[in-house]
């Protein structure tokens, strides 16, 4: 796990886990410190990572464990703290995004075809996405996000190239994107726009809030634009950060899709980085294989 600090031109690291390096990248045009620490595995605060969330509240670090499984959650400073869900009804199949809104948990099931809900400290709640017709139920849900408007849930499906929308009562309410995405991978929203990361199709899709399509930014293989993506996140600022996995960089663009920075350009800092998320401190934290 990487944490990030923008603030004195400093980037820091307050992970206990694994082995600890000293590195250094350009940000902006100027020389910054990383501490990196990561370390993959099936232990308690070992991970074999995808999404990655933060609670507002506490500045805990939610960690969607795929391949193992469970959601583990790290302080602050990134010290483990605990984990779940190992039990029925609330086991895990292959979680892959994560997203917390008030005091619950959304995780969605890869494998699972349903998103399950959980209280912050992991007790199960409920799950949604796996009941009604088939235009209506999930096939491998990925990224997640919540509209602090009305608590609507979006939820991308990579295979069945939607995103579906639930009501915060977990009722099915509409689909979108069907004719534009080929492979929805990850999802935030914004007060009058609404991104969609297509991995089939490599670019960002923006719709308007009524769900209609708008235009497509940031394609795959030209220069200054990106390669293979999972996740990316909004700054403060409206740049969009995405996690390039093949060009193992966080690609900065603003939002008419301009590139203006590649974080961890010419470096080994990232192998393998998949979740990005922004914290209250205006850290990146990102979670890597490496």
């Amino acid at each position: 796990m990487i944490h990030y600090e923008w603030d004195n031109d400093m980037v820091q690291d307050f992970s206990k886990l694994g082995k600890i390096e000293l590195k250094e990248v350009n940000y902006h045009n100027k020389t910054t410190q990383i501490i990196e620490s990561s370390k993959r595995g099936s232990k308690s605060g070992e991970i074999k990572p995808l999404g990655v969330t933060v609670d507002d509240k506490s500045n805990n670090i939610f960690v969607a464990d795929y391949e193992n499984d469970r959601v583990q959650v790290f302080d602050s400073n990134g010290k483990y703290l605990y984990k779940f869900c190992d039990n029925e009804p609330g086991k895990m199949n292959r979680p892959h995004g994560i997203v917390i809104y008030g005091d619950k948990v959304y995780v969605s099931q890869f494998h699972g075809k349903r998103v399950n809900v959980y209280d912050v400290k992991g007790n199960y709640i409920d799950q949604f996405g796996n009941h009604g017709s088939e235009s209506e139920t999930m096939s491998h849900p990925t990224g997640l996000a919540v509209s602090h408007k009305n608590g609507d849930i979006y939820v991308c499906d990579l295979y069945r190239d939607v995103v579906f929308v639930y009501t915060n009562e977990l009722k099915y309410k509409v689909s979108f994107g069907k004719s534009k995405l080929y492979g929805p991978k990850d999802i935030a929203l914004t007060q009058g726009r609404i991104y969609v990361l297509d991995v089939g199709n490599p670019c960002v899709h923006i719709f308007n809030t009524d769900l209609s399509y708008s235009h497509s930014i940031v394609s795959r293989g030209s220069d200054g634009q990106v390669g293979y993506s999972y996740f990316f996140t909004l700054d403060i600022e409206g740049n969009i950060l995405i996690s390039d996995l093949e060009r193992h960089v966080i690609s900065v663009f603003t939002a008419e899709g301009e590139l203006i920075d590649e974080i961890g350009k010419g470096s080994d800092i990232f192998y393998k980085q998949y979740g990005i998320v922004i914290d209250r401190m205006n850290r990146i934290i990102v979670v890597d294989e490496k």
